[in-house]
């Protein structure tokens, strides 16, 4: 009996040899850690001929079941492999989470005591841009009890069961899951301190994701008018004080940039796993966002949401988030450091 059941959903719109071997390489890893690995393949049917082809003697390869009908396809893929689970305790990651076999171990000791475990993740390797997505996690770090939000997470398959479905037609449904959890009573461990590793994308995979990015976020007014009020600042500052109000005005969005970071960086064992140069990067991410912000808010006037696949999300958070944010931070605090 395997120890846990390691839940990837997946979708390819082509297939890659190289990225296959990768895929099969982390299934010989978690297979000899104790997970039952169990694939939910929503690629097309000749890309999942392909991974089947690769992966099958790894894995279970399965495809997703449609019949759950939500709009985001992954959320679908989520609740089918729960559905084929054989075992109590879940690791579900994103298919650019790599788990060690000592991550495993933990994970699942810390799920005899809790239904839910959220990790933290880390970025490794860091070409520049991953430097920049590092600086924002270290950002959130210091401005949120719960630390930034991971690409995986933890649960037993009854907790799940239990609470039910949680809103499947977002753009961020990662922390939409772990606020249902919040809000529904699950007990859960906000593992601030157990760092997985997380592979940055590729630079072009990288571009595509800002505007998403800033779009999830279109819920949180008060951070979107931040960045949307940032240039409009530094316009009134530069005409009607002049360049040295400028100066100092982009001089201090730099300075409490790279403080904010530290100031992540700082919090519990983060400096093992984010170098201090990182710190540095926390301006650019700030510029990018606020320019991404913009960008998003094309997608939302223009199309009325944003492409997910072949459709379009209009929403990037759900019915959960400010309610269970709520529990989850009120719960965050209460917990030591994991």
């Amino acid at each position: 009996m395997k120890r846990c059941t390691y839940l990837l959903p997946i979708r390819r719109t082509s297939f890659s040899d190289a990225e296959a071997a990768e895929f099969a390489e982390y299934f010989r890893t978690l297979g000899e850690a104790g997970c039952d690995v169990l694939v939910m393949d929503g690629s097309p049917a000749s890309v999942f001929a392909e991974n089947h082809n690769a992966w099958s003697s790894l894995c279970r390869h399965e495809e997703v079941d449609r019949s759950f009908g939500y709009l985001n396809d992954k959320v679908n893929g989520i609740h089918t492999g729960v559905a084929l689970a054989t075992s109590e305790k879940i690791i579900l990651g994103d298919d650019d989470i790599r788990y060690t076999s000592a991550q495993i171990d933990r994970v699942c000791r810390l799920l005899d005591d809790f239904e839910v475990v959220r990790p933290q993740n880390y970025l490794s390797p860091l070409p520049w841009w991953a430097r920049m997505e590092a600086a924002r996690m270290l950002i959130n770090r210091a401005t949120l009890r719960t630390a930034d939000y991971p690409g995986t997470c933890a649960f037993r398959r009854e907790t799940m069961l239990r609470v039910g479905h949680y809103d499947g037609d977002v753009l961020f449904d990662n922390e939409e899951m772990i606020r249902h959890f919040a809000r529904e009573g699950a007990a859960i461990s906000y593992a601030t301190n157990l760092f997985v590793p997380k592979r940055p994308p590729r630079f072009r995979k990288w571009v595509e994701q800002r505007p998403r990015q800033a779009y999830e976020d279109f819920g949180l007014r008060l951070k979107t008018s931040i960045f949307l009020s940032l240039p409009l600042l530094a316009a009134v500052a530069g005409f009607a004080f002049g360049c040295k109000a400028l100066l100092l005005y982009l001089l201090g969005i730099f300075v409490g940039g790279v403080a904010l970071a530290f100031a992540g960086r700082c919090r519990g064992d983060a400096a093992r796993y984010f170098p201090l140069s990182v710190c540095l990067f926390a301006p650019l991410w700030i510029a990018e966002r606020t320019f991404s912000t913009y960008w998003a808010l094309y997608w939302h006037f223009a199309h009325g949401g944003y492409p997910f696949g072949d459709k379009i999300l209009s929403k990037g958070i759900g019915r959960d988030w400010i309610s269970g944010g709520r529990v989850s931070a009120q719960a965050a605090a209460r917990q030591p450091n994991e």
